[in-house]
């Protein structure tokens, strides 16, 4: 098995022992962040010239230029790894490609660095797969942390068709899913979100 096999998260949730939340993971009153003009227009390019109608053209038209927002507000200090593999423990089906990681500090190596604290799985048009696979990623990558020796308290992940994005967090055995959905079409608030 590897995460693209998790496909219902009750299962995925009961076999790592992991109790379930749904309440909203971010404050009310988070400042919305004006993206760059750069980032409006390559979204709108994106809906009106080329199209997003694909789970690859979704990837790459709509998320990857939101999370290389974060990385430039950011100016460089977290990574962000694009189909890397991250394998962790293959009998447990801890293994396989993620779509994004995000990782503390800037890239020096060519292989994932630690500490991850934050997964994006991307798919068209089906959050409840993208949830579970992200959640068994976020599963994967405590154990990765935890492996080198960098306890991270807690770690997000969100699953995304590029338009509505999906937040969770993974603390110790409890993973919390947010009920609210931010979508692409408030930028501003979207990259509060994935700024906090």
């Amino acid at each position: 098995m590897a995460y693209s096999k998790f496909n219902d998260l009750r299962k995925l949730v009961q076999q790592f022992g992991l109790s379930t939340e749904r309440e909203a993971l971010f404050p009310i009153d988070l400042k919305p962040i004006q993206p760059s003009a750069w980032l409006t227009e390559t979204i709108d390019f994106a809906f009106d010239l080329l199209g997003v109608d694909s789970e690859k053209e979704r990837s790459e038209r709509l998320v990857t230029p939101v999370l290389t927002e974060i990385a430039k507000i950011n100016k460089g200090q977290i990574t962000i790894y694009s189909g890397h593999e991250l394998n962790v423990d293959k009998a447990l089906g801890l293994n396989g490609e993620c779509d994004y990681l995000l990782s503390l500090g800037k890239k020096v190596l060519d292989y994932v660095d630690t500490p991850i604290f934050s997964i994006v799985e991307a798919k068209k048009q089906d959050m409840e797969l993208g949830t579970a696979q992200c959640t068994a990623q976020l599963i994967g990558a405590q154990r990765y942390n935890e492996a080198d020796g960098k306890n991270i308290p807690f770690l997000y992940g969100a699953a995304t068709d590029g338009i509505k994005w999906r937040f969770i967090k993974l603390e110790n055995n409890v993973l919390t899913i947010e009920p609210n959905y931010y979508v692409v079409e408030n930028l501003p608030k979207l990259l509060a979100v994935l700024q906090f």
